[in-house]
């Protein structure tokens, strides 16, 4: 059943096939469910959000599984369980457990290859087989001390393994990744402590415990500069976690204002966790106006943080750090091309993100396919940028799809060309009235008609642009095809 948002589809419980006829993106949860059936979504991939409510207790298996286009999830605190391959295969950024919820299942985030945060609760008791394998971003992730750790569940973390070497290493080192910074701890906890929706005056709880943290007598607690086993500062914490508050963003850079600049250990810095998550603009701009204030000649390696961006997240997160350059970077043009020549070496990758590298290459190229007078070409270039698969081959793609702009361009330039004596002929329409008028009215006789200022203003103002454009289309040949390139 549909609510009264037409945009919203009503899961009231009941068979899969219920939901995947529906072509609605946006799912909300109806009261009446208190446990999400097995499989209930599985293969659904038209939905972007799912709303649950607070009486949810469980999530069956497979239940969200390949929702390839599912990049929200929000389960509130009361869930106690969650089944094997519930979330296999989804678009998530960032992933937040249940408190309640004890043991990870097997798969529950086997192949979300965009996931980079995941904040675990530190009752979780074991993390079964292969619960986050090929998590190929996974980055800002720790696990308790005690939790029971089976085999294979860091397999294909690219991101990690960059890092430890091996799965065994990563374990280790997350299972000790706070020990003795204590700063770190509560930002990665933070969204245990308090609930999700912030608002208003309890964020004031938040900036006392940290603040509490942080020490009393005036005395700041030196591990808030510090850096964890992979590199990260609380504020690299803070910019990850699912809990984006404004003031707690104040207090550690008020503290703390070094670590704006500190690179992790994959060489990122706070605000590209930032902008990757999808923080506010509130919070982007504070950021932004905090490295202007504080770091004015600060060098940001844009290529870098581009061709991160490229290989994992959205076109629109990767448009929100293209629109952040110029303010940082005032006068800076950063070479598109150069960061598709970064992600060529990864295109035969699993993980590798096809609609970013072409948005990149759409980025790249889109003044030229403006500059094309016949809409028929312009459209001819929005043919292809959508429906790859797993052998994509981007160097391939690129090239062929340069072939193509300048095929187009060449025969837009051969068209004009051939409307030469028509321009002409405007030209001299426009010529012939100026100087009839002129005679005619008594009136600008100093104008000659061979000086060179008259007969530019009527070249200029003969409307030729304009004739022009609207001719071209007509000297297509009538079995003209789009290239098949």
């Amino acid at each position: 059943m549909a609510d009264n948002d037409a945009d919203v589809f009503v899961y009231n419980g009941g068979c899969h096939l219920a939901v995947v006829l529906h072509p609605l993106v946006h799912v909300r949860v109806d009261p009446s469910v208190l446990a999400i059936p097995e499989s209930a979504f599985n293969m659904e991939s038209n939905f972007e959000t799912i709303e649950l409510h607070e009486g949810v207790r469980s999530i069956g298996a497979f239940a969200f599984s390949y929702c390839c286009f599912l990049r929200e999830v929000q389960l509130c605190d009361g869930v106690e369980s969650i089944g094997d391959n519930a979330f296999e295969s989804c678009d998530f950024i960032k992933f937040r457990c249940p408190p309640l919820v004890t043991t990870i299942p097997s798969q529950m985030l086997d192949f979300c290859r965009d996931i980079f945060s995941l904040e675990l609760p530190e009752n979780i008791i074991q993390v079964d087989y292969n619960a986050f394998g090929d998590c190929c971003s996974l980055r800002n992730v720790t696990i308790a001390p005690n939790t029971v750790i089976l085999y294979g569940d860091f397999e294909g973390c690219r991101d990690l393994l960059q890092i430890f070497d091996t799965e065994e290493a990563i374990e280790i080192a997350l299972q000790s990744r706070f020990d003795g910074l204590p700063i770190h701890s509560s930002t990665y906890y933070i969204s245990y402590y308090y609930p999700k929706a912030l608002e208003g005056m309890r964020n004031r709880m938040i900036v006392g415990e940290i603040a509490r943290i942080i020490g009393g007598n005036g005395v700041i607690d030196p591990t808030g500069l510090q850096q964890d086993c992979l590199g990260m500062t609380p504020l690299h914490i803070l910019a990850c976690s699912t809990v984006q508050c404004l003031e707690l963003y104040r207090l550690m850079i008020d503290t703390y204002p070094a670590s704006l600049i500190v690179e992790d250990a994959w060489g990122t810095i706070p605000l590209l966790y930032a902008v990757w998550g999808g923080a506010s603009s509130e919070i982007i701009d504070f950021l932004v106006n905090s490295y202007q204030l504080l770091y004015p000649n600060y060098e940001f390696d844009w290529i870098a943080m581009a061709a991160t961006l490229g290989l994992r997240a959205s076109e629109a997160v990767i448009q929100n750090l293209l629109d952040v350059i110029p303010i940082l970077s005032p006068g800076y043009n950063i070479d598109l091309n150069q960061i598709l020549g970064e992600l060529y070496v990864h295109t035969a990758d699993a993980y590798w993100c096809s609609t970013a590298f072409c948005f990149l290459t759409r980025c790249s190229i889109v003044t030229r396919i403006n500059a094309i007078g016949i809409k028929e070409f312009r459209d001819a270039m929005d043919d292809g940028w959508e429906g790859y698969d797993d052998n994509f081959n981007g160097q391939v793609w690129h090239t062929e799809t340069l072939t193509k702009l300048e095929y187009y361009e060449s025969e837009y330039q051969r068209l004009k060309e051939s409307t030469s004596l028509l321009e002409l002929a405007l030209w001299k329409i426009k010529l012939d009235d100026k100087n009839h008028g002129d005679k005619m009215g008594n009136c600008n006789k100093k104008l000659r008609i061979d000086q060179s200022e008259f007969r530019l203003q009527c070249r200029i103002s003969c409307g030729a642009d304009h004739v022009v454009q609207n001719v071209l289309p007509y000297l297509l040949p009538d079995d003209f095809e789009r290239s098949h390139l």
